[in-house]
Order: C-alpha cells, then structure tokens, then sequence
C-alpha cells in the first residue's frame, strides 16, 4: 500500500495525547465513529457505537492501524492524509461486496482541530452500504410523507390563518362598535348626571321656597289668634251687665280654641325649626340639662309634678338645643296624661349601652352611625311615668303627627310633640321607642352614643 506521508508537522504522534477536544463528541454520537492520529492513522478513540458495529471491545482497537480494523480501510489512507494536509472534509464509498464481507462504506472524515485551530487527528464516520442504502430508502420515503403532510399542513395554516384574518376583522368591527357604544354611553351618562343635579337643584329650591312659604303663613297666622285671643280675654273680664251669661260661656270657649290653635301652630313651626335649622353634634351635659328643665318649667315642678332624677345622667353626644326640645316633649307628656286629680310621679335615669338596640335611625342618623362616634358606646335615657298609658298596637303610631290616642276634651295637645321628638333624635344619629301597656303607665326611651 503507497499512502503519502502528512507533513510531520500537521500530525503529532499517537503517544503525545491520548484525548481530544472532540472525545466527549465521538463519545455521546449514536452513530459509529472513530478517530485516528500518526502516519499510519492508528486509533486514539472510538465511540459504542463504532464497537458494536466491529464488535470489538474499545481497548482491543485503541492503537491499532485504521486500515487493518476496516474492511478496504486501506483505499481511504490517501483521503485521510489529504484531511490533514487541506483541513478539508472528505467522502469515500465502497459497495457492499459478499465474499470480502464485512464490506463497509466510508461516510465521512474531517479534521479535528488543536487550541491553534490546525488540523492534528481525523474523524471518521462509518456505515455499512447496505443499512445506508436501506436507511437512505426509507429517508427518502419520510421526506416524501412529510413534504405530503407539509403541503396539507401548509394548507390548513392557510385556512386558518385567512378564518383568523376573517375573525380579526370582524373583532376589530366589534371592538370599534363598543368604543362608540361607551363614548354614546358616556356622554348620555353625563347628560343624565347634568339634569339629576338640574332637577335636584330646582327642587331643592321649590323645597326651600315651600318651607319658608309655610313657616311664614304659620308664624303670620298667629297674630290673628292672639288678637281673637286678646279681644275674647277682654270681652270675658267685662261685667255681666255688659256681658250676658251665655255669651260669656261662648267667649270661654272661643278663648280656649284661640289657645288651642295658638298651640299647634307654634309646635308646627317647633316642627319645621327641627327638620330646617343645621346641628352641630357635640358631648351634652345631660344631667344639667334635665335638671334645668325640671327648674325652669312651673308644669314640671313641684307641687304640679313630681320629677325624680336618679343622677348623675349621662352625657350624650348630640345637639343640645334639639335634644332639650325632646325631653321638653316628653317630660310634658309625662306629666300630662294622668288621670284627673293625680299628682304626676316621673322618674328620669339612664344606663350604658355596648351598641344601640332600637329601632333604625333616619338617613341623617344612618350617616353618623357611620361615622367614628358609631364606634362609641351608646346611652339611653329612661322617662317613666304613672299616667294612664298607652295600648301595645299605638307605640308606633304615636310618633307619627298629628297621632292623638285621646279626644282634645279630656288632654290638650296638637299630635306633633311625639313626631318632633322621633325627627329630631334621627336627625342627631339616635333612636326613640316606648314600653307601655293600657293603664300600666309608660317608659319612653331615647339613645344617643356617649358624650
């Protein structure tokens, strides 16, 4: 065999290095390969592949020629000097040949390269021609399959690809008709907004123009009743002589109607002062106030009534003019519905409350119960008395105006005392109930949080 010398040096002997960069390649290949160094191309490395094809063990080849491991591995010595000197890649083919069996079929050589990137070892890449031509074959015959499922891949992306242009269109349509929708949607929003505040603004005058139309017909319309009043006291104090006995009953009683109406106009107006004037909550000096009250009031003292105060009151949180308007009201109706000849007996005390437990407040009491004093704890004031008391089915009723439980004849009043009491402990945050029975007496109640 005539094989041409590599230059020495471009290929280092065998004994200099056992391994190569390219070892862990031709270690981790699935396919046969070997590599080879020296002049007589010996081999320094072979992969499990490449033993099982020769079935030799790997020690048994390291060393040894390539040419005599591989049958007809002598005709590639002149390709495998002609790797060394170019550092260019090389093929070689042998046919399948049955008496000089195992025949091979040399796919592939190329350099394997120093740290200075020169060519010093060759790889070599072995098949046997007939798994090559069977393998080609069947390469040929799933190239075929997979460009036939590629066009009908390439196919079905074009359909999708054009319904999802399609879908695109119609969602940007859609997108574009719900921009406009919620920009129509918005500006009806804004109008809509503009005439609620239009319309709550005028009746929130009308309201205003109502109120102080009727306060003033209620405040004017006293004049004339104290002058009727007036004029009647006058006529009543003349003698008989000028005054005959019948017109002198019919005097008394235009008299007492004066007062009547006189009454009920100012608890009206009483009323209006509750729901119009604004308040300003603050700790009220309950004890005090009561106790004042109880001073001021000739109806309220002694020997007209009996008030006990089991003191010290509590403070309470609320509007101290409103809130003595109430037990104004209630004191005067404790006193009041008594049977005749009875000396009223009232008892007025309070007790802590962890949380309130009546009924529900209105809208302004609503908002401070929202408010930090809704974190308080709470008090509720007691009016008891002895008077002729009022039926289980009535104790809603009564806070309601101009609710009366008895004829005017037998105990005077308007019906609007209880209702300015109800509207004007809501209005301070509170509640108001009573526990009373026909005949039993009655206990009033009010809550307010602590002050």
């Amino acid at each position: 065999m005539n094989m041409k010398q590599p230059p020495t040096s471009s290929r280092p002997p065998l004994a200099a290095e056992r391994s190569s960069r390219t070892a862990p390649i031709i270690e981790r290949a699935p396919l046969p390969m070997v590599e080879v160094a020296g002049a007589e191309h010996e081999v320094c490395e072979v992969n499990a592949a490449f033993c099982r094809l020769l079935g030799k063990s790997r020690d048994e080849m390291l060393g040894k020629p390539f040419a005599e491991l591989v049958c007809h591995g002598g005709s590639c010595a002149a390709l495998l000097d002609r790797v060394y000197q170019t550092g260019q890649g090389q093929t070689h083919g042998e046919l399948e040949n049955s008496e000089l069996e195992p025949a091979y079929w040399l796919y592939a050589m190329w350099p394997a390269l120093d740290e200075n990137e020169k060519p010093v070892r060759v790889v070599v890449q072995l098949t046997k021609s007939a798994v090559s031509r069977q393998n080609l074959a069947e390469i040929s015959e799933a190239l075929l399959i997979g460009g036939l499922h590629q066009h009908e891949l390439r196919e079905v992306a074009e359909h999708a690809n054009r319904q999802m242009q399609v879908e695109i269109v119609e969602r940007k349509r859609v997108e574009e008709a719900l921009r406009e929708a919620q920009a129509q949607l918005r500006v009806e929003a804004e109008h809509l907004e503009q005439t609620v505040a239009d319309r709550t603004s005028e009746l929130r005058t009308s309201v205003g123009e109502l109120e102080a139309f009727s306060y003033s017909v209620a405040h004017d319309l006293r004049a004339p009743i104290r002058a009727i009043h007036g004029f009647t006291q006058i006529a009543i104090e003349m003698s008989r002589e000028e005054v005959g006995p019948a017109a002198n009953k019919l005097l008394l009683r235009i008299s007492k109607a004066a007062m009547r109406m006189d009454g009920l106009i100012q608890d009206v107006l009483s009323l209006s002062q509750v729901i119009r004037q604004p308040i300003e909550i603050k700790s009220v000096d309950v004890d005090t106030l009561v106790r004042v009250l109880i001073e001021e009031r000739s109806e309220l003292s002694l020997p007209r009534a009996q008030i006990a105060v089991d003191g010290p009151l509590l403070p309470m949180l609320g509007h101290e003019t409103t809130l003595g308007q109430c037990l104004t009201n209630l004191l005067g109706n404790a006193v009041k519905f008594v049977q005749l000849g009875v000396v009223p007996r009232v008892r007025v005390w309070t007790e802590e409350l962890d949380a309130p437990t009546g009924n529900q407040p209105g809208s302004a009491g609503a908002a401070i119960a929202r408010s930090p004093t809704a974190q308080r704890r709470w008090v509720r004031l007691w009016v008891e008395d002895r008077g002729i008391g009022i039926a289980p089915g009535a104790h809603k009723t009564i806070f309601e105006i101009f609710q009366r439980l008895n004829s005017s004849t037998s105990y005077e009043g308007s019906g609007i005392g209880l209702a300015i009491v109800r509207k004007a402990i809501e209005r301070m945050g509170g509640r108001v109930g009573v526990e009373s029975g026909k005949g039993q007496g009655s206990r009033f109640w009010l809550e307010l949080p602590k002050g």
